[in-house]
């Protein structure tokens, strides 16, 4: 196996990454937009998907984000009858936030358009080395605390 070239800190894989990173954001906002959405947008209808309904507060706290920095994308998700904000039955004074059958269709279109845009991204590797190099990713992310370990998802 050929030696890594650190020579320069353009070939670290952080450095990589991010460009990555950067461009596959880019390309999945464009896809996106026709939509109404933004990346962050589909980040807390995923939450909103795999959590059970909770307040903002929780939420905000599930995430690792101050409540009052979501309640902006929560507005735009609401106008889009993305969600809806529902009183607790236990206690009038509380709303959880709900993903709606709408929300749930925008959360399907944007999960095919990132994976049409990973498909772009891989095509020069094998299934084999598409699968490790995505475990090796969410091995990375979740031991960074970058994503909770309910969005890990099993590949085969």
């Amino acid at each position: 196996m050929k030696a890594r070239d650190t020579s320069t800190p353009f070939l670290t894989t952080g450095f990589l990454l991010s460009k990555i990173g950067k461009e596959i954001t880019e390309r999945f906002a464009e896809r996106i937009a026709p939509l109404g959405l933004r990346p962050k947008h589909c980040g807390l209808l995923a939450a909103l998907k795999a959590f059970p309904p909770m307040s903002q507060q929780e939420l905000g706290r599930a995430l690792g984000l101050v409540p009052s920095a979501i309640v902006t994308s929560l507005d735009e998700l609401k106008a889009l009858h993305a969600i809806a904000r529902v009183e607790d039955l236990k206690d009038r004074r509380r709303y959880t936030i709900e993903l709606t059958a709408r929300g749930e269709t925008l959360l399907r279109k944007a999960t095919k358009l990132a994976l049409d845009i990973d498909n772009e991204m891989m095509a020069a590797l094998s299934k084999a080395e598409r699968v490790a190099l995505t475990r090796s990713l969410q091995g990375i992310a979740g031991a960074i605390g970058v994503i909770p370990d309910m969005t890990r998802t099993s590949l085969s």
